[in-house]
């Protein structure tokens, strides 16, 4: 009975952490995602087919997202106390990932107009099922006149 008492104050324990976890100034981290992105010089050097290749791979990470299945409420509590007693906040980090990946694509995909290549409609491929077949430009590159 010892042991079974002892289990069920830690997951209490536990679970209480995790109530604490999302509160407190500046928890939602709204305030920290980035609004646009400045591509670094090695990034301009970058050719038609490099950044294809980039774009791509990011697509296929984010797509998909109204997709996926969210865990239940108990397994996000759990969580939430597990990156509470490690001092991780990996739905956080997920979250912040995914906004700050659009910005870059989004920028990644404007260098590609400004080189004259073949771009994405990002809208439509991260709206996408993971599922479907990797993304390639499909708006044709605009003409020199």
């Amino acid at each position: 009975m010892t042991g079974r008492a002892i289990i069920l104050l830690l997951c209490g324990g536990f679970t209480g952490l995790g109530g604490c976890a999302g509160s407190g100034a500046g928890a939602g981290g709204d305030g920290l995602l980035p609004q646009g992105y400045a591509l670094s010089a090695e990034e301009k050097a970058l050719d038609c087919r490099r950044l294809t290749g980039r774009i791509q791979v990011r697509l296929l990470a984010l797509r998909g997202e109204t997709y996926k299945i969210q865990p239940s409420a108990a397994a996000q509590s759990m969580r939430s106390a597990t990156s509470a007693a490690l001092g991780t906040d990996t739905a956080k980090n997920a979250a912040v990932r995914t906004a700050t990946d659009r910005p870059v694509l989004e920028a990644y995909n404007a260098r590609l107009v400004e080189l004259g290549c073949p771009s994405f409609d990002l809208g439509k491929e991260l709206e996408a099922r993971p599922s479907a077949p990797t993304p390639y430009p499909t708006i044709p590159a605009r003409k020199a006149s």
